[in-house]
Formats: structure tokens, C-alpha cells, sequence
């Protein structure tokens, strides 16, 4: 009888091993590592490095050639009705991944910022949502103001009511 009882506990060990490491696979979607950060310039500082810039001159070329493109202005609304690019589009860093303004993932898009912080994180969300070419303007909105007063823009512009993207129906995990 002890055989048997022996037997029963393995097959519940094994049962329970097994409905653990299901559990496990199924629940992380992700192959990547989750990386923790010891402070929050660290988590920049890596962010800068991946960043791939575009100056200010380089910018007004690709405008003036009216290539297909998006420049994303992801200062807060107050500050981007004084003044910014023109044809930028105002989508906070805070709610970027949440924005249906910008979709099309193959149209390049310049972000900028006031400081290359917020504009280094959102290129960084926006490479992880599968964009295909993100760019950071060096030198963010006070390199622009600078070298080209002359074209700045004021008001709204392109920062009429948020628009939330619906969820898609693909499924969790990129699917």
C-alpha cells in the first residue's frame, strides 16, 4: 500500500510541476530580461546611447522637401500652443503609447522635446512599438528656436483632442 501511495504523491508532484511551468511560460509573453535600473538617469543615459539623432539643418531639409514624415512635439500642451514646430504634432511623452495620432509604423518620425530626456524615452517607446525609423532632433525645441525663429509656430497646431488608440484584437503578446 505504500507503493501506491507513493505513486499517487509523485503523480500529484509531477501534475503540480508540470501546471507550474505552464503557468510560467504562458503568463510571459516577453523573451527579453525585465532590466532594473539602480536611478532614473541610468534608464536615460541607456536610452541616450540607443537614440539615433538628427540635427536641426537636416530636419529642415527633409520639411522643406516635403518628404512623407511626422514630427512628434512631445512637450505639455501649454507649452507647445507657444510655439513649435511647424506641422508638428503635440502628443505628450506621458500618453505617446496611448495616442492614435501617429500609426503608420514604416513614416519616419522626429521627436523633440525641450531636452533630450523625454525625447530619447519616447524614441525609445516608439522603436519597441515596432516604428521603423525614430530620430531625436539634437538639441530638442531650444536648438530649432534658435537656428530657425522664423519658423515657429504658434496655437493648437496639431494638438487638437487626444485621441486614444483602440486595443487591437490581436491578442496579448504581440499576437
Amino acid at each position: 500500500m505504500a507503493i501506491i501511495q507513493k505513486m499517487k504523491i509523485m503523480k500529484t508532484l509531477k501534475s503540480l510541476f508540470l501546471f507550474v511551468i505552464t503557468t510560467t511560460l504562458l503568463s510571459s509573453c516577453s523573451t527579453e530580461p525585465i532590466k532594473v535600473y539602480a536611478d532614473v538617469e541610468s534608464l536615460i543615459n541607456e536610452a541616450q546611447e540607443k537614440a539615433v539623432f538628427i540635427k536641426a539643418d537636416e530636419l529642415k531639409t527633409i520639411i522643406d522637401n516635403k518628404h512623407n514624415f511626422i514630427i512628434v512635439d512631445c512637450r505639455e500642451p501649454d507649452i507647445y500652443v507657444e510655439g513649435h514646430i511647424p506641422g508638428s504634432v503635440n502628443i505628450p511623452r506621458g500618453i505617446l503609447e496611448f495616442s492614435g495620432k501617429i500609426s503608420n509604423r514604416r513614416e519616419p518620425v522626429y521627436i523633440y522635446c525641450n531636452d533630450y530626456k523625454k525625447a530619447v524615452l519616447a524614441a525609445e517607446s516608439l522603436i519597441k512599438l515596432k516604428y521603423q525609423v525614430v530620430k531625436v532632433v539634437d538639441g530638442g525645441w531650444e536648438k530649432w528656436h534658435e537656428t530657425y525663429p522664423e519658423l515657429i509656430e504658434e496655437g493648437a497646431g496639431g494638438s487638437a483632442e487626444e485621441e486614444i488608440a483602440k486595443p487591437s484584437d490581436g491578442g496579448g503578446c504581440g499576437g
